[in-house]
């Protein structure tokens, strides 16, 4: 109804109303134009490239732990799993992720250069898989029976390319009784990097050296009993690699995704790392020495700044790279305190610290936490601060991914594992 003056003129609206009900209007807009932006975001699909045949990576049915693991991921970001299939031959990533035809390939080395790499999300190693009840143990290269038994190993690529471990038997000498089996075998059968180990259950042959993560994941699916162990660290040299990081690939464009999926990775880790357990996938902790594992708790004596006669903190002058502060070295506030270190502990264990320092720092593919050498090496916390946030040769920074506070907690932690005199040491 308009409203109007006794004499039956329309009244003008008062200037305020007129002023409200723009901003309403504006407000609204805004909302719809946000809600819409929110929207079309959730809606985008998690576009991921993969293998449609390559259990236990990744099938069309996504029963691969690589199909698990991008569930989390896309749930993590509000989105659903979109899959591009294409065959993991050569020439994959130039036709999928290079191609456009997705944002993120699952389960590559860390260290590729075609692609844009994440932080490693697990590492695992080759092994030896034979029956629970033959009347051997493998672990090494280097045992004699290897020259006896007959053994299957992966050949990869259409050309038959020899894996890590069919040139480290061929560098023992070991060749007459080895057997090739393609990694990618008749594709029109399900499963081919499988039938390897369907021949050890079978009997057909005695052992089989494969990737970490198809061993134990066809091992459980036998009816025969099978044993799954890692090759042992010291058949690894640096011009024969059996261990891998392994981490998602993006474009080399997309820096900020790269960063999304840090995070998410991060975030996810426990959940991530069930499933590879459930997925039989061999995680990898390299300890020449003796397990170091201190009970709940247990620290190291608290390490003060050294006190002048008049208790106030003498000069300490710090060297290249120590943050300084009114003439003093920065020390760990965290030294000593118990809640703290078992937080750290928890975070080594989130950031996948272990995989290459070892579940209680006995080292691995990364140095041992635990020895003085180690210590001479790095210097004080500050300098282990600045590692640990920007990287270090292979190891990924974490700088946006915990805290500076976290960080600190974590090297509390690996302080504790330090098999010398703590007390002797100002870290």
């Amino acid at each position: 109804m308009l409203n109007q003056t006794e004499g039956g003129r329309r009244a003008a609206p008062h200037a305020s109303t007129c002023l409200t009900l723009l901003l309403l209007l504006s407000a609204s807009l805004f909302s719809a134009a946000a809600w819409a932006t929110e929207t079309a975001e959730a809606a985008k699909p998690f576009r991921v490239c993969a293998d449609p045949n390559n259990l236990p990576f990744s099938n069309r049915q996504q029963e691969g732990f690589e199909n698990k693991i991008a569930e989390v991921l896309a749930r993590g970001l509000g989105q659903a799993v979109a899959y591009t299939w294409w065959p993991q031959r050569r020439g994959f990533l130039r036709s999928t992720l290079n191609a456009g035809k997705c944002d993120v390939v699952m389960g590559l080395p860390a260290d590729i250069d075609m692609v844009l790499t994440t932080q490693p999300y697990y590492r695992s190693i080759y092994a030896f898989v034979y029956p629970a009840d033959a009347p051997y143990d493998l672990s090494s290269f280097d045992d004699p029976l290897l020259k006896e038994l007959k053994v299957g190993v992966h050949l990869i690529g259409d050309d038959y390319t020899n894996s890590p471990p069919a040139h480290a038997l061929s560098k023992r000498g070991i060749v007459d009784n080895v057997v090739g089996y393609s990694v990618f075998g008749n594709y029109a059968d399900p499963n081919p990097p499988g039938k390897i180990i369907e021949a050890v259950a079978n009997r057909e042959i005695d052992a089989a050296i494969v990737w970490g993560p198809i061993g134990g994941y066809f091992a459980q699916q036998q009816a025969t009993s099978l044993r799954v162990v890692p090759v042992a660290s010291q058949d690894e040299s640096p011009s024969l690699l059996l261990a891998y990081d392994i981490a998602l690939g993006v474009r080399k464009s997309d820096e900020a995704l790269k960063n999304t999926l840090n995070g998410l990775l991060t975030r996810h880790a426990k959940e991530i790392q069930q499933i590879l357990v459930d997925y039989g996938v061999p995680g990898i902790t390299l300890q020449p020495t003796e397990p170091h594992d201190p009970q709940p708790g247990t620290a190291v004596p608290d390490t003060q700044l050294p006190q002048a006669s008049n208790g106030q903190p003498t000069e300490s002058r710090g060297e290249a790279g120590q943050e300084v502060t009114n003439g003093l070295v920065k020390l760990n506030p965290y030294t000593g305190n118990p809640e703290a270190i078992n937080e750290g502990e928890e975070l080594y264990k989130l950031l996948n610290c272990y995989s290459c320092h070892g579940l209680h720092g006995g080292g691995g593919m990364g140095p041992d936490l635990t020895d003085e050498e180690w210590k001479e090496g790095t210097g004080d916390d500050t300098r282990v601060m600045d590692q640990v946030m920007t990287g270090r040769n292979k190891m990924p920074g974490y700088d946006g991914v915990i805290t500076e506070e976290e960080a600190w907690k974590v090297i509390a932690y690996v302080r504790t594992l330090y098999k010398g005199d703590p007390s002797t040491i100002e870290w």
